[in-house]
């Protein structure tokens, strides 16, 4: 495994063309018949996908059971079936896994490989292409490809953002009839294809920053220009986006070249990407190469399994002296569980 895309495609390899197209046509019906997976309705589903999966629904795959919250209406359902399937995928192939230890945000990862496996189970890459006549993916895309399909609109920014040809993100901001209260619902980056996730990228949950050109799209409106992106803590970026207002909703495509002759000055615009050194860590069984800052006494880089270094390992081999003196000692310096001053 090399890319996120690789490990989307080990993962839709554990499937035929035939279970693939008999789940888009009746996902609950392949899984639980295919798959052998509970599949269940859950009204008040309070649990939810974390690091920012597209999801509304949770999976307890070591129990067979798949927990999913109705969307009347909608094609949102189908989705998260789609999701949960691939979080089971995925669980098949220790190789993914052993790509995602060595990555600098594993679990934004993980998430965002699921999501790519539902979009492909939902959406045919020729309908990708009939919406783009080969030009650069616009926020109206979006909306074409949701008008000319059954799938969700997440699953639809999900296959335009692996259209962009560098860094960038397909976003779905929802508004609730407040500007000041717009929050990313739903965010498909696609990291550099060279230096990896930056450390500025919208993700769900965040606020649209104070004073960003979005909130100047009202119903119905558009916007294309140069912009930026800010963090919760404060660390912020310039972008260049292409928006449109979409049933109470912003849907956006952010991305740091100009693919549409916004503008016409390109002023350089530095972006930091994740640099933590890699190292070779023994621990848990394991050898592998994995990204971290190492720890300034041992220099070595946690282990992404257990959380511990070096120094972590050999302080929980410890132990306290039963004396008076309550200080910690390795077991073979202790006698009848006493150091040598309490002896």
């Amino acid at each position: 495994m090399k890319t996120l895309e690789d490990c989307v495609e080990a993962a839709l390899s554990e499937l035929s063309a035939e279970v693939r197209a008999q789940f888009a046509a009746d996902p609950k019906a392949v899984l639980r018949g295919t798959f052998g997976l509970k599949v269940q309705l859950a009204e008040h589903l309070s649990e939810q996908r974390g690091d920012g999966g597209a999801c509304d629904g949770v999976s307890f795959l070591q129990d067979g059971v798949i927990l999913y919250a109705p969307t009347p209406r909608s094609r949102r359902e189908n989705f998260t079936l789609a999701h949960e399937l691939g979080h089971w995928l995925v669980n098949q192939n220790p190789a993914i896994y052993d790509w995602l230890v060595e990555q600098p945000e594993p679990n934004e990862e993980l998430e965002t490989i699921c999501d790519r496996i539902a979009q492909r189970l939902l959406l045919l890459q020729a309908d990708i292409d009939d919406v783009l006549h080969g030009a650069p993916v616009e926020a109206r895309h979006v909306l074409d490809l949701y008008g000319r399909s059954n799938a969700s609109l997440p699953a639809c920014a999900i296959a335009l953002a692996s259209r962009l040809p560098g860094l960038g993100a397909v976003l779905i901001i929802d508004l609730d009839g407040d500007l000041d209260a717009a929050r990313v619902r739903y965010a498909s980056v696609r990291p550099d294809p060279e230096r990896g996730w930056p450390k500025v990228h919208p993700w769900p949950g965040h606020a649209v920053p104070a004073g960003h050109p979005l909130q100047r799209i009202r119903t119905g409106g558009a916007i294309r220009r140069r912009s930026f992106w800010e963090m919760p803590w404060g660390e912020r970026a310039d972008f260049y986006l292409d928006a449109v207002e979409f049933r109470d909703r912003w849907v956006v495509v952010m991305v740091d070249t100009d693919l549409w002759g916004a503008e016409r000055f390109h002023p350089p615009a530095p972006r930091e990407f994740d640099q933590r050194p890699e190292r070779e860590v023994r621990c848990c069984g394991q050898t592998r190469k994995v990204r971290g800052y190492p720890c300034p006494k041992c220099d070595e880089v946690p282990c992404p399994d257990c959380g511990k270094c070096r120094c972590d390992r050999e302080d929980a081999e410890l132990v306290m002296c039963a004396g008076d003196c309550f200080l910690m000692f390795r077991p073979s310096l202790l006698v009848n569980g006493l150091c040598e001053e309490c002896r």
